[in-house]
């Protein structure tokens, strides 16, 4: 079967000649490098253009990809963004599929070496959502509990405060990041926390590193409090992510 491959050629709006195998942006006028990690990407340059030159930009198929990293087989690829003079090699899109533009056929061992990738369509609705997909967790820690994404992912937490007021603790913002597969910037899911106290006890939800409350966070006894987590930042380094209340239950 033949491989079908589509190169198209646009003008080079800024000098690409040391760009060759890497992602570039479509504007209204010619194509440049990216500006940034979640630009749609155009496709792989396969040439070496100057400012003004025609550059030959690869859309659809196979083709070589600088990379940034070593990167295994069947990863999928965004582009990276360093600098406006940096910016264009092929970067692991495991926590922003949304953004992936390429997955690997051929690995890389080492940055700036040379992979083998398939061009594929970038899918900006890709999100993760926690409604349909429900693990329960029941814990009935003697303290303050600090909760893991996962348990905040999974949507419904049964918490006993066993015997006192608990200030229990978020996931820090990188955990929950790490946690949120295909997550970007604005991706949300929903949870619930239920105040299973035999007595009237307490629990109030605390903020981990890099996470900012937003409303009332204390649960009273039989009550059962709905949040809405955010992400605000996916950034490996400078994660953030917003935790609303939406409102309470009385059982």
């Amino acid at each position: 079967m033949e491989n079908k491959i589509l190169d198209l050629s646009f003008p080079a709006i800024e000098s690409l000649v040391d760009d060759q195998y890497k992602f570039v942006v479509l504007t209204s006028t010619g194509v440049r490098r990216p500006d940034n990690e979640t630009e749609a990407l155009l496709g792989i340059l396969q040439n070496c253009p100057a400012l003004g030159e025609a550059a030959a930009v690869r859309i659809i198929g196979v083709s070589k990809l600088q990379m940034n990293d070593a990167l295994a087989v069947n990863a999928f690829v965004k582009a990276e963004y360093v600098s406006a003079a940096d910016a264009g090699k092929g970067k692991t899109a495991a926590a922003a599929l949304a953004y992936s533009r390429a997955v690997i056929l051929e690995a890389s061992t080492a940055e700036d070496e040379l992979a083998s990738v398939l061009l594929v369509g970038q899918v900006p609705g890709i999100t993760q959502t926690g409604w349909f997909n429900t693990t329960v967790t029941t814990d009935a820690t003697a303290g303050a509990k600090t909760y893991t994404a996962a348990e905040l992912i999974g949507a419904l937490i049964l918490r006993d405060p066993a015997g006192g007021n608990r200030s229990d603790v978020s996931p820090t913002a990188a955990l929950i990041v790490a946690g949120f597969a295909g997550g970007i910037v604005g991706s949300s899911f929903e949870f619930t926390i239920r105040n299973t106290a035999d007595a009237a006890e307490t629990i109030t939800l605390t903020a981990g590193a890099g996470v900012t409350l937003s409303g009332t966070m204390t649960i009273a006894q039989n009550n059962s409090k709905r949040f809405l987590c955010r992400l605000d930042n996916v950034g490996s380094g400078t994660e953030a992510v917003t935790i609303y209340s939406l409102g309470t239950v009385v059982h």
